[in-house]
């Protein structure tokens, strides 16, 4: 799996700090062979979903990744290739992701449907929910229509990314492709802007909650064992393939055991065996699955051999190993910029958007970056915080709403690729 990793520790150069590590993997839907929805518009340079969905998810991760520390960013894919649905829910348990978040985009034969849609497993699940609320909320900021927050109960149908990762997980649905004015949204860098802005901004609220919703309750859950097979190739045998279901064959006791769903509530379990049995496995039965209890283990008592002490031995005291700070002036120095926006290539910073600002602005390429968004607008250089919160609060109120404040170290201090300077600088 491709990963882009901010590495956990607190940077005090970001805008803010998450107080634990917070692991997040995104996934941007589709990919490869499975194209998604297709692209409806003429317009050559427009993209299909995967494209789409890929393009967001990026722009999410580069907002965690310039801002937040304490931070680690995944990703289930970063280029356009073709990975399973069982790959993507394996990846987010295996690295014990705290969210799991599946960027869509929707389609639908009427194309007067528009909004964004964020579907959850269900809203029995405390903090799946609240965060589903985050980011409904950040997503009607910007001005999008919302289409509700959908659990398996609205939907009728579970969702497989979101129903076995094992930890909140949410699949936002940005908006239709089916309708021209959506589609020409969805393909602009404003719209993808928006959009992953608001995705940022409802998760990163959401962890930052003085107080949180209960965890989920994920145990017990509920599966359909289906039998027992010496062979696991078996499931693509065609009495197997005509179930039309997702079989996981699972090793226990020399042998393998097939079970179907994965579900929370034991109505949803009552109907799928139901479903099973009528497919012909008349000897299906339902299998609970209770948390696992960990096992105590004993540490061994260590045994120290006796220390020898040599005869008129001197006690030399330990190296400090601990920091302490800096006696070079130059990197205790700092001062501050405003970052107003970050760009996959080069921008024009003498266009009116940029010059109306009143203020210097910089333009900076991070080639060292794994975010393909390596080019980053900066404004001013400021020795005060005030006076860069000042600016702040300007920049915002001129068209850029998410500016935030990067403190610089002297010593650190990078060449600009290119700048604009006001007359009255």
């Amino acid at each position: 799996m491709s990963t882009i990793t901010s590495h956990g520790q607190i940077d005090k150069h970001k805008e803010s700090s998450f107080k634990r590590k917070v692991v997040i993997v995104i996934d941007p839907g589709h990919g490869g062979e499975d194209v998604g929805k297709p692209k409806r518009h003429t317009k050559s340079h427009f993209k299909n979903e995967a494209d789409l969905n890929l393009d967001i998810a990026l722009r999410v991760g580069g907002y965690f990744e310039e801002r937040v520390g304490n931070v680690q960013i995944y990703y289930t894919r970063k280029t356009d290739r073709t990975i399973s649905l069982n790959e993507r829910v394996e990846f987010a348990n295996r690295v014990k992701a705290d969210y799991f978040i599946s960027i869509h985009c929707n389609s639908l034969k009427d194309r007067n449907y528009k909004g964004t849609q964020v579907h959850i497993q269900s809203k029995t699940f405390p903090t799946t929910y609240g965060l589903a609320s985050s980011i409904n909320k950040e997503l009607l900021k910007t001005g999008r229509k919302s289409r509700g927050i959908i659990d398996h109960d609205d939907r009728g149908h579970n969702l497989q990314v979101i129903q076995y990762t094992e930890m909140p997980g949410v699949l936002i649905e940005c908006g239709f492709m089916s309708n021209s004015e959506e589609e020409i949204f969805l393909n602009s860098g404003k719209g993808q802007t928006y959009i992953a802005s608001a995705l940022y901004r409802g998760i990163r609220n959401f962890e930052n909650l003085k107080v949180k919703p209960a965890p989920d309750k994920r145990y017990p859950y509920y599966r359909v064992q289906i039998g027992t097979t010496p062979n696991k190739n078996e499931i693509t045998y065609k009495k197997y393939r005509k179930l039309n279901m997702q079989i996981d064959a699972v090793k226990e006791n020399g042998k393998y055991s097939l079970y179907v769903g994965r579900e929370y509530e034991k109505r949803y379990i009552d109907k799928l065996l139901a479903t099973v049995k009528k497919r012909g496995f008349k000897d299906a039965f339902i299998k609970t699955f209770k948390k696992p209890v960990p096992q105590k283990i004993t540490p061994k008592p260590k045994v120290e051999a006796p220390k020898k002490i040599e005869k008129d031995s001197t006690v030399v005291a330990s190296k400090d190993t601990t920091s302490t700070p800096s006696n070079n002036k130059e990197e205790e120095l700092h001062f501050y910029r405003i970052q107003i926006m970050s760009s996959d290539r080069k921008l024009d910073i003498n266009k009116r958007e940029f010059t109306n600002l009143g203020e210097a602005v910089y333009l900076f390429y991070d080639e060292n970056s794994t975010n393909p968004y390596k080019y980053q607008v900066l404004v001013g250089k400021y020795y005060a915080k005030s006076k860069a919160v000042e600016v702040k609060e300007k920049v915002r109120k001129k068209g850029f709403p998410d500016a935030f404040i990067v403190t610089v170290k002297q010593s650190e201090a990078r060449k600009s690729q290119d700048r604009y300077i006001p007359k009255n600088n």
